[in-house]
């Protein structure tokens, strides 16, 4: 996505599960940093998708053709892009850790707890569930606490 600023749209063929995972929406199993990456930069369109028999030889899984329209949010959300990676890295660290559990070994129970309430997201909440706007609030949070 460092390239994203020379392209408009992005048209590619991946797995079906690598689809999957670019287009899922918080809340769901395939939700996780992929994700939220990739709808950080763009908008994602699970066009169609593909059996194996369409391709000669045929491979062993089905194919899903995306459509990345290039729409950074970065400011939109009042992040920076490195920054807010690495926020998001951590706090998928560990898929099955509660964001607090993820999130406490870098910030102070204090800070994170003042973070987590100013963007209305309970300590037990997973990174899954989280929208790109919840994350940004708690990383914005956490920021302007100073570490």
């Amino acid at each position: 996505m460092e390239y994203s600023k020379y392209f408009d749209s992005i048209v590619i063929m991946v797995q079906r599960e690598v689809a999957d995972r670019l287009a899922a929406q918080p809340g769901v199993r395939d939700y996780g940093l992929l994700s939220a990456t990739a709808q950080l930069y763009a908008r994602v369109e699970n066009l169609f998708t593909l059996p194996p028999g369409a391709f000669t030889p045929p491979p062993t899984v089905y194919s899903s053709v995306l459509r990345l329209t290039i729409d950074p949010r970065q400011q939109k959300l009042g992040v920076d892009g490195d920054g807010f990676i690495d926020f998001l890295r951590l706090s998928f660290a560990q898929k099955r850790k509660t964001l607090w559990n993820n999130l406490k070994e870098k910030y102070d129970d204090a800070v994170l707890k003042r973070a987590l309430a100013d963007a209305h997201v309970k300590p037990t909440a997973r990174a899954e569930t989280l929208n790109l706007e919840q994350s940004a609030a708690i990383y914005r949070g956490l920021r302007n606490s100073g570490d």
